[in-house]
């Protein structure tokens, strides 16, 4: 997958945008409440590249298409529409927001977005909804493949341990009971899957400022991740 090109995607000559952060790291590691937060605090668009994977996850379990590369899945690419709608997700404009959350779906995702179709579909919607800035994107290749010419970027960690309770909690929250060892094994699967797939694999992107959020509340990583962006913004915008 090639780079964000840095022409008219990014800033026409003449026009003024604010900055394009980008939040990425493993599953656990606090990405999607802290993009949401410090979106929240900013007044920015928040990107959840990760949900609109899900959505597309779920849309093929539902047709019972093969993840694989063929013409069913081919077929399932081009009639399939997935768009965030402020904190939901539709697919063909049902909303799955609340679906798409399960370790089921999670491990589909996983293997979804390791084929070249399914990221020459999705890469440049991505792309275009942060071109106008002011974005927030989190997911796991935002630093590294959406959006490299990010002005901000992030990559969110935590140990294995503390990204279970985190996943684990999440699910009891949604009424899903899952034991904590099934949930540990399967964000270590998703991990060796993410890190190791030869298409836009999870790595710390370049110049990513790296953030352990192991012990730290969501208001303590979402201070720290402000006191980078408020003097990238003053700069771009002298």
């Amino acid at each position: 997958m090639r780079p964000a090109a840095g022409g008219d995607l990014v800033k026409r000559s003449g026009e003024q945008r604010d900055i394009v952060i980008t939040i990425d790291g493993p599953a656990g590691a606090g990405k999607s409440t802290v993009a949401a937060a410090l979106a929240r605090r900013l007044g920015f668009t928040l990107i959840d590249t990760g949900a609109l994977y899900r959505g597309l996850a779920w849309a093929t379990r539902e047709a019972a298409v093969p993840l694989e590369e063929g013409p069913a899945l081919r077929g399932l690419l081009d009639r399939t529409s997935v768009r965030l709608d402020g904190g939901r997700v539709l697919v063909d404009d049902r909303d799955v927001t609340v679906d798409i959350r399960t370790p089921a779906i999670s491990q589909l995702t996983s293997r979804l977005t390791a084929l070249a179709s399914v990221r020459d579909k999705m890469t440049p919607i991505q792309r275009r909804l942060a071109a106008p800035g002011a974005a927030v994107l989190e997911g796991r290749d935002t630093g590294s493949v959406v959006w490299p010419e990010a002005e901000v970027k992030f990559y969110l960690d935590a140990d294995l341990d503390t990204r279970a309770r985190r996943r684990h909690d999440e699910l009891a929250a949604r009424g899903l009971d899952t034991a904590l060892e099934t949930v540990r094994d399967d964000i270590a699967r998703r991990d060796r899957q993410d890190m190791e797939r030869a298409l836009a694999p999870l790595v710390k992107p370049e110049g990513a400022v790296v953030v352990d959020t192991t012990g730290l509340g969501i208001a303590e990583v979402v201070d720290t991740l402000l006191r980078v962006v408020e003097p990238a913004r003053c700069c771009t915008r002298s």
